[in-house]
């Protein structure tokens, strides 16, 4: 019996520490192309006491490729972040996003100069790079947080030239700059 009560003990420990390590991120934000809202939402783990990783969405409204119009834009994207001070009320953190944006491509073809563009596929790749401050406001870890962030869709774009008669594919990134203010809910393993 009492190895019972010691391996239920360790397995509760266990559990209780992992429990602090979850964390949510929801933000309301404002994208900068056109001063449009927009939204975050992300799951992280904190694998260590300087490093998490998760998953999340998003939504913002902005071109997401040449030949298309400003539209609502939604993505799913793997999370990592660097924090810096953990153990403090006061943070820092640096985040990268990768996913995929969801948009359906125009059939439209884009005219500049002696150039018709083109995009073949739907979809791109969402990039997205920022930093953050977090301030804990609960003893649990609750908090609020700020972030700036530069957004980018990656997609495949067909370039026409009307004179030479040569055509060309390649890989652009098109985005914009995004700000957003949020709490984060969730146990904290640094708190105090």
């Amino acid at each position: 019996m009492r190895y019972v009560i010691i391996a239920l003990l360790v397995l509760f420990s266990g559990f209780s520490t992992l429990a602090q390590k979850h964390n949510v991120f929801a933000d309301g934000a404002l994208s900068l192309a056109y001063l449009d809202p927009g939204f975050s939402v992300t799951y992280n783990y904190n694998l260590i006491k300087y490093i998490g990783v998760g998953v999340g969405t998003q939504g913002y409204v902005f071109h997401p490729a040449k030949t298309s119009f400003r539209k609502f834009t939604p993505a799913v994207f793997a999370d990592f972040r660097f924090r810096i001070r953990p153990e403090k009320i006061s943070q820092y953190y640096f985040f990268t996003d990768l996913g995929v944006d969801f948009y359906k491509h125009s059939n439209e073809i884009y005219r500049e100069g002696y150039y018709e563009y083109t995009v073949p596929k739907d979809n791109g790749i969402y990039l997205g790079l920022g930093t953050g401050y977090f301030l804990r406001l609960t003893n649990n870890g609750w908090g609020a947080y700020f972030t700036i962030k530069l957004i980018n869709n990656i997609y495949q774009l067909d370039r026409y030239n009307l004179r030479t008669r040569e055509q060309q594919s390649k890989n652009v990134a098109g985005g914009t700059a995004v700000i957003s203010l949020g709490f984060r809910f969730g146990d904290d393993d640094n708190a105090n």
